[in-house]
């Protein structure tokens, strides 16, 4: 769908896609899910990288949005009901330039200041995926949804909860939970602590999360961080309208100038999606009618939308996400 030549192609062939998934064209009814960011921890072009992405990246710098195919900030994503204030899954440090590249996360009109969000749920407690719980201070509270370890970090190893409290309110809530009409559930995944946290097997250090719009009725999965497909995962997002999964890693080669305890500890983690045993061989098969590869590292050589490795994954039926991409799922009767 999305397999474009830069953002104009999509714009260009936007009638075909409204009848169900659309780009903008949601409608008071539709299940709403913004990407916020696409890309893995540092984003692309990290700061300190010369890669072939990286320097295309910043070869891009001076374009406009629309023309922009390989920068992508931190991976996060937001879902809303109708009606309803978003729900906002993973807080990246890039949180601030990204709400102020979306017009539907402004705040809401009626008051000089106010909040788009109903609450932030997190699926670890990673660096990328936290630090940006530190910009929502300004606010008058902020609901937390999240996993027992996870929250036992937040409020100790790196104790943003503690930081947060000398602004406003901090509320926490389990799995499942609700927020703005829309029901999260958690499904515990194999994956490592946070590397400032000791080695643990408590499970609920990495989830991913299925998100149902209690009006529209319409399911997306989310997983940035995916060890293993596993038939406990294929049934997690069975029935789902769409999954957007681990795409970090094209293979294993991308992990070679890192050290080996990096190396291990990114093998716990995240999936490659290349090769037999890799992730987009599964997908392929996955009975879900919308998949996005989504958490993409500045070394994955799909990024490069002209690419052989980008026209694999579009060829299998899978879609590769980018920041700012605007989906709307309506309701399941209409």
């Amino acid at each position: 769908m999305f397999s474009g030549r830069g953002r104009s192609v999509r714009v260009a062939l936007f009638p075909v896609f409204c009848s169900l998934l659309s780009l903008g064209c949601g409608d008071a009814l539709s299940m709403r899910l913004l990407v916020l960011g696409s890309g893995a921890g540092g984003g692309v072009p990290q700061w300190n990288c010369l890669c072939p992405q990286c320097r295309r990246a910043r070869e891009e710098r001076d374009l406009p949005a629309a023309q922009k195919r390989f920068r992508r900030t931190q991976a996060s994503i937001a879902v809303s009901e109708p009606g309803e204030r978003w729900t906002l899954i993973n807080a990246s440090p890039d949180l601030c330039s990204q709400f102020a590249q979306a017009a539907e996360l402004a705040p809401p009109e009626g008051a000089l200041r106010g909040s788009p969000l109903a609450g932030v749920a997190l699926t670890d407690g990673q660096l990328d995926h936290t630090t940006g719980l530190l910009f929502l201070r300004e606010g008058t509270e902020i609901r937390i949804a999240c996993t027992d370890p996870v929250w036992k970090s937040l409020n100790s190893t790196f104790p943003i909860v503690s930081v947060l409290r000398h602004f406003l309110p901090v509320e926490r809530s389990a799995y499942p939970a609700e927020f703005g009409g829309v029901r999260i559930e958690a499904l515990s995944l194999p994956g490592a602590p946070a590397p400032y946290e000791a080695p643990s097997e408590e499970p609920g250090q990495v989830v991913a999360l299925r998100l149902l719009g209690t009006k529209s009725g319409r399911r997306v999965a989310y997983a940035p961080g995916l060890p293993e497909i596993s038939d406990a995962f294929l049934a997690f997002v069975s029935g789902c309208d769409a999954l957007f999964v681990d795409g970090t890693f094209w293979s294993e080669e991308e992990l070679a100038p890192m050290s080996e305890e990096r190396r291990r500890s990114i093998r716990r983690s995240h999936l490659p999606v290349s090769g037999p045993e890799g992730s987009l061989a599964r997908l392929a098969k996955l009975p879900v009618a919308k998949k996005f590869y989504i958490h993409i590292n500045n070394t994955n050589p799909m990024l490069d939308p002209d690419s052989p490795q980008a026209k694999e994954v579009r060829e299998a039926g899978v879609q590769i996400a980018y920041d700012g991409m605007l989906l709307s799922f309506y309701p399941t009767d209409s």
